[in-house]
């Protein structure tokens, strides 16, 4: 049974493809691109848990007070945090296995993915046109 109309899943579809053309762009060891259609799913995860998180952080007292530790801004460290708890590495014989049979995207563009979807992300790294992680407006993935 659909639980939505015909026009919200239409619209849903367009914005996941959004994602999947995303991911579908990255490359993995100079040969090898991410499958975006069977990543989306997780893709979609991760995206929507860094913008909950977020969104969660800015109602802490640390996030208000905004005070800057090792000279980094609050939502500097959300993003630096996030980033650790991917920290990892695979031989890239075993990442080219993991291309072709892992429904989640290498850990590098599950810290690197997220965030270029998200405007707080450029403020807080003053992210501008030109800079590797820079993704235009008109791209970047809106889902919710």
């Amino acid at each position: 049974m659909e639980w939505w109309t015909k026009d919200d899943r239409s619209r849903f579809l367009e914005r996941t493809g959004s994602i999947v053309r995303q991911f579908n762009e990255y490359k993995v060891l100079d040969s090898l691109q991410v499958n975006g259609e069977a990543t989306q799913g997780e893709n979609i995860a991760d995206l929507g848990g860094m913008l909950l998180g977020l969104e969660a952080f800015k109602k802490t007292e640390q996030y208000k007070a905004g005070k800057e530790i090792g000279g980094f801004t609050p939502v500097q460290r959300y993003f630096i945090g996030f980033a650790l708890s991917w920290y990892g590495q695979y031989r890239p014989e075993a990442l080219a296995v993991r291309i072709k049979t892992d429904v989640h995207a290498p850990n590098f563009l599950r810290v690197n993915g997220p965030p270029v979807n998200i405007d707080e992300f450029y403020t807080a790294f003053n992210v501008q046109p030109g800079d590797k992680m820079y993704r235009p407006d008109s791209l970047r993935v809106r889902i919710w």
